[in-house]
């Protein structure tokens, strides 16, 4: 099915961001800093490319919304992955396919930071019970943590600090 993104023509709704939920932080890692969200995006771009994965796409949230009518703050969502690691996860167990690609969601928060958040692949991974996908999940958490320790460099911050 392809549906068609038609420009909204009712008023616009502005959302407000409630808090994250405690209980997110089991399975999810985040990050925040205080640079502008498109300089994030540059940032993990390059760091993912630097990893030596594949940026597969850039979703526009904030885009997405209004044309629904709904106003959110600046968001993005960046999906990346590499053939290497779905050749490895399909050997491993076929079953895991949705767990891929990994993606980084990049949200302007009402306080003026931007904070990163990814689903934690050690912890999705891991669920299936595979040796072989457990270690996987373990190599793409170091992954991501290095992309997001180098994209946001120092600037960083973990959830809760």
């Amino acid at each position: 099915m392809n549906a068609t993104l038609e420009p909204v023509t009712q008023p616009v709704t502005e959302v407000v961001y409630a808090p994250f939920g405690p209980t997110a932080e089991a399975f999810q890692r985040s990050r925040t800093c205080t640079l502008p969200i498109t300089d994030v995006v540059a940032r993990l771009y390059t760091a993912i490319n630097t990893a030596g994965l594949w940026v597969l796409h850039e979703i526009d949230p904030e885009m997405l919304l209004r044309r629904g009518g709904y106003a959110i703050g600046a968001a993005r969502q960046i999906l990346f992955f590499h053939p290497r690691l779905m050749a490895r996860l399909l050997a491993a167990d076929p079953s895991a396919l949705l767990e891929a690609p990994l993606k980084f969601a990049i949200l302007a928060l009402p306080d003026g930071r931007v904070a990163v958040r990814w689903t934690d692949p050690a912890a999705a991974f891991g669920r299936y019970g595979s040796p072989a996908l457990a270690v996987l999940g373990q190599e793409l958490a170091a992954v991501c943590d290095d992309v997001v320790s180098i994209g946001l460099g120092n600037r960083g911050r973990s959830a809760g600090s």
